[in-house]
């Protein structure tokens, strides 16, 4: 099953900050696609905003820059500060930059890092709607790979 338009629109509304509309539409999810699709979305979504975010020109960031973006990301809102391990979220964008391993954490820990990721990531880039639209086709593209 490939990743549907129904699971980007949940991942779009999320990103855009429509609660409401990001809970009604995942309500329409069966458990298959929450429990299986819908976490490859978000993996890959995180594997894309991380690589454009800390990767530029062929240049990946150093620790100092993901160390103060995971910082800035916990100062952002009591939320944030709450929800993220900042030893986890470092060790996560580490691991996917090649410079280091991700610390071992739970599934549903690691997938709520990465929205939180995504969503700081997106928000902070401002994307407007093409170029959301064009981040999502991006991040759906690698989850139907991931999938395979």
């Amino acid at each position: 099953m490939p990743i549907t338009d129904e699971q980007v629109a949940v991942l779009r509304a999320q990103l855009r900050g429509n609660r409401a509309e990001h809970l009604r539409l995942m309500e329409q999810l069966d458990s298959t696609e929450v429990n299986e699709f819908y976490p490859v979305l978000i993996a890959a979504a995180f594997i894309e905003a991380a690589e454009q975010y800390f990767i530029k020109d062929g240049e990946v960031a150093d620790d100092t820059q993901i160390i103060d973006f995971v910082a800035q990301l916990r100062e952002g809102n009591d939320e944030s500060s709450d929800l993220i391990n900042p030893s986890l979220a470092e060790s996560m964008i580490r691991d996917l930059l090649g410079k280091g391993e991700m610390i071992d954490a739970e599934p549903g820990v690691k997938f709520g890092h990465q929205i939180v990721i995504v969503a700081a990531i997106v928000g902070e880039k401002q994307f407007t709607p093409a170029e959301l639209d064009a981040f999502l086709q991006s991040a759906r593209s690698l989850a139907e790979e991931l999938l395979k």
